[in-house]
């Protein structure tokens, strides 16, 4: 009885720590700050057990039975933090297995598929600066260069007739830190090239090296779309010189929506297309000016977003489409388990997937690539979205 509980406090300390580590990574601290945040609550992770197994083989905690008498040998603070952790895992596994027995597939997917369009063997080879990666890349069973076609038909309440069959590449979390090489990257931007979408939606984290704005022209400049690319940046992009970055990007045809909305016809309907950038960069677009809605629900709304955190903002802005990223996917995914990180105030709830928040519905890539370049049943992707009218209407 007595190693149960251990063990459910075990688990309940770990969920405290990941939980607060999410969260730190979604709220708009200083990077330092955070990896220091971060970097404490993984040695309190670890210390932590190991401190309290030393004074159970000590003998000074009780392990053997479970007396309450035994147990209240314990300190005060410790048994608190005991009572704490067992609250913790009761209720986050709770959380967990409820979340499971509910997950269904929304009824406005009409389609899900995905399959891979690049391997690491199409980047192995190593003679030149365009395909050297860094060493973590070839770590066996790595997916990082694994690249997912993931192709989702959604069906769209408000979306005027003509746009039925919409096609918009959404692509998120490029990360150019140098350990990716860039031939990967230029290789995204001909596959994506390869699917003639109307519009492309880059949704932020492009950079880690102020150096590779540089690799901007080769490689998103060459992005191509009947209606145009769009992007947000995240919370990595401010670290370096935003405003060269945005320059560079508009200077090759991207068109930035950060804080800001515009409007465009395609196929002789209007597409409101807005940027949120929130928390790391104010204001969000305002859109109390946009055209009204119709009698027929249009014009189309469609946001961009780094954090799926602000989907409550554009739901408040009656969105029918946004795209966020930054989540990863997890990153790292266990079997059945699934994601354990996620950078948001909700954990994993959304951490990669087509979400129905009426009347928004929400899209969360996996994203390109990935600061550290490690993931492990989460290979990257890139996100081909086909708009539907809704079946009924």
């Amino acid at each position: 009885m007595t190693i149960a509980l251990l063990l459910l406090a075990l688990l309940g300390h770990a969920f405290l720590w990941v939980g607060l580590i999410n969260r730190v990574h979604s709220v708009p601290l200083r990077h330092r700050t955070g990896l220091e945040i971060t970097a404490a609550c993984f040695l309190i992770m670890a210390v932590v057990p190991i401190w309290f197994a030393w004074r159970m083989v000590a003998a000074e905690f009780p392990w053997q039975t479970a007396q309450i008498d035994d147990w209240m040998t314990i300190p005060i603070g410790w048994l608190a933090y005991l009572g704490v952790c067992w609250l913790t895992a009761v209720a986050s596994t709770a959380r967990w297995a409820w979340s499971i027995a509910l997950r269904r597939t929304p009824s406005i997917l009409r389609l899900h598929r995905r399959r891979p369009v690049a391997t690491a063997d199409d980047f192995s080879a190593e003679d030149s600066h365009e395909h050297s990666h860094h060493y973590m890349v070839h770590v066996p069973g790595n997916e990082i260069l694994e690249l997912d076609l993931t192709d989702r038909a959604i069906d769209v309440a408000r979306l005027a007739p003509a746009l039925d069959g919409l096609c918009i590449m959404h692509l998120s979390d490029f990360h150019y830190t140098g350990r990716v090489g860039k031939a990967y990257f230029r290789e995204v931007v001909r596959l994506c090239n390869q699917q003639k979408p109307d519009m492309v939606a880059i949704t932020g984290d492009l950079i880690d090296d102020n150096d590779l704005i540089d690799w901007m022209p080769d490689t998103l400049g060459n992005l191509e779309s009947r209606h145009g690319v769009y992007f947000v940046l995240g919370n990595h992009d401010i670290r370096f010189d935003v405003e060269r970055l945005r320059a560079t990007l508009a200077d090759h045809g991207l068109i930035d929506l950060g804080g800001r909305w515009v409007e465009r016809e395609v196929r002789g309907e209007r597409i409101i297309l807005a940027g949120n950038e929130l928390p790391w960069i104010a204001p969000a677009a305002d859109m109390s000016d946009c055209p009204p809605r119709t009698p027929g629900g249009g014009p189309l709304r469609i946001v961009l977003s780094h954090s799926p955190d602000q989907l409550p903002w554009a739901q408040s802005r009656d969105a029918d489409l946004f795209l966020a990223g930054h989540t990863h996917g997890g990153q790292i995914c266990f079997p059945f388990i699934g994601p354990i990180f996620s950078p948001s105030r909700l954990g994993v709830m959304y951490a990669e997937g087509i979400f129905h928040a009426p009347p928004t519905i929400m899209h969360v890539t996996r994203g390109i690539s990935g600061q550290v370049p490690v993931r492990f049943n989460c290979p990257p992707e890139m996100s081909r979205l086909v708009l539907h009218v809704a079946r009924g209407e």
